[in-house]
């Protein structure tokens, strides 16, 4: 007979998501939410604000009643690499240490790559002709993306992470980003929205492909980075398949629309009665602030200034004359949120996590194990080696993780990656005699143990193979 819990549900008991008692939300201003909703005071200096993806999770049921769990909000406008690393200043992952939190989320990369110098070359040109070159800025990231000092540096923010939370079920979810264009219309290519007249940056094809393309490889990137380190307990979210029709110059779009939001990023501006008249070179003084300020806001408000103040006689496109109607108090605001998610955007970002929390990528029940072991060539100095194949407990059963060779020392617990949510280590004896030990979730077994149905043959021809099982 049946229990009454749907399938989904059963899932949603299973996922490290469910039902925890405190999580952590650490990133850039991708995380924080700029724009998306309310600014949570006080705003300065990580701009969070209440529709942001954590925030949103964590009002969701499917992380359980609010009131049954702590939510640790460390995610900060203008985070990089490292702003995560353990030591590192206003270091995320230290806070991970301050308590016990079994989930936490990362989102991170943007500013290590150069996003807003991107938006300034290639999209509003506020810096008037020091704004830079689009095509230079782009291969400029290129490089930085496919460099060892971007790997090496979400490496270890990942590991530091892991390694500062205390709790034995940890999970943490790094999630990729969203490409901003359809770069297949047509109405496009002729939209221009750079501030200054004369430094016009039209939203052609080729400009969209550009920076849609960076953003794929950006993405690859990470991806790459964290599932290479072979850590069961991290998991990378691909959230850009969620925005599809949601970009800018979509087909039944005329741009630039600020107010519609069935686009999922922010312009400068969404409504006019937001803001009062102001100039935007205003509120801020030129000749102390600074154009690369981490803070996107402040540092886009200071290259409008300087660049007015290098030549007062520059003037509004008349393209950027819609969203430049603000009061010179709520222009950085205003700023720090370009190309951001809004709070359908972040909706998104959300539902990704989720996805990829409440599907365990396997069928629990009774799990079973392909095991070949490998005689050493010298016993003197070699490891035995293994072949491993894991099976979940789906009618027929689907393999739900594979290692090859993997070298073994004896009486050293060697973790085998897969789908399993739980750490699943084996350890070699010394001699050919001695058992295959193995441990998951708390239970303790080896190849000779017949409640697990252990069957292991003879060795032939330097191996031998066997079969074993546990509950999962």
């Amino acid at each position: 007979m049946g229990d009454g819990l749907s399938a989904l549900q059963r899932k949603r008991d299973l996922s490290p998501l469910a039902n925890i008692g405190e999580w952590t939300s650490m990133g850039d201003s991708y995380a924080s939410g700029v724009g998306a909703g309310e600014a949570i005071s006080p705003e300065l200096p990580c701009r969070r604000f209440t529709k942001s993806y954590p925030s949103q999770m964590d009002k969701d049921s499917r992380l359980g009643a609010s009131a049954d769990h702590k939510f640790n909000p460390v995610m900060c406008s203008g985070s990089t690499f490292k702003n995560i690393h353990s030591g590192g200043p206003h270091s995320q992952a230290d806070e991970l240490g301050k308590g016990n939190p079994a989930v936490a989320t990362l989102t991170i990369g943007g500013n290590n790559v150069g996003f807003r110098a991107i938006l300034t070359a290639c999209i509003y040109r506020f810096y008037a002709w020091r704004s830079g070159d689009c095509t230079e800025e782009l291969a400029k990231s290129q490089a930085i993306i496919d460099g060892p000092e971007f790997a090496d540096g979400l490496s270890k923010a990942i590991n530091d992470a892991v390694s500062k939370a205390k709790n034995p079920d940890f999970r943490l979810y790094v999630t990729g980003y969203a490409a901003f264009f359809n770069e297949n219309t047509e109405q496009c290519n002729n939209v221009n929205v750079a501030l200054w007249w004369g430094t016009s940056s039209y939203w052609t094809k080729d400009l969209r492909k550009g920076m849609n393309t960076l953003l794929m490889n950006l993405n690859a990137r990470i991806s790459q980075v964290t599932n290479g380190l072979g850590n069961h307990k991290v998991t990378y979210v691909d959230v850009n398949h969620l925005f599809n029709t949601h970009r800018f110059c979509e087909a039944s779009i005329t741009e630039p629309d600020f107010r519609n939001e069935d686009i999922w990023f922010f312009h400068w501006y969404s409504d006019r009665r937001e803001l009062s008249v102001g100039a935007p070179w205003e509120g801020t003084d030129a000749s102390t602030c600074d154009p690369n300020s981490d803070d996107w806001g402040d540092a886009f408000h200071c290259q409008i200034a300087q660049a007015h103040a290098d030549n007062s006689s520059l003037t509004l496109s008349e393209a950027s004359l819609p969203s430049i109607a603000g009061a010179s108090n709520a222009i950085s605001p205003q700023l720090a949120r370009v190309f951001h998610p809004k709070p359908g955007g972040q909706s998104a970002y959300a539902q990704a996590i989720f996805e990829a929390g409440i599907q365990p990528d396997f069928t629990p029940g009774w799990c079973t194990m392909h095991v070949v072991q490998y005689q050493k060539p010298d016993p003197s100095k070699d490891n035995y080696k293994f072949d491993i194949t894991i099976f979940d407990g789906a009618k027929p059963p689907v393999n739900i993780g594979s290692a090859a060779s993997v070298d073994a020392p004896t009486n050293v617990g060697k973790e085998i990656k897969s789908r399993l949510p739980h750490p699943l280590v084996l350890t070699a004896g010394q001699v050919d005699s001695d058992a295959v030990l193995f441990d998951y979730n708390g239970q303790h077994w080896g190849s000779t143990d017949q409640e697990h149905h252990s069957n292991f043959g003879a060795y032939d021809n330097g191996k031998r193979e066997g079969d074993t099982g546990f509950k999962c």
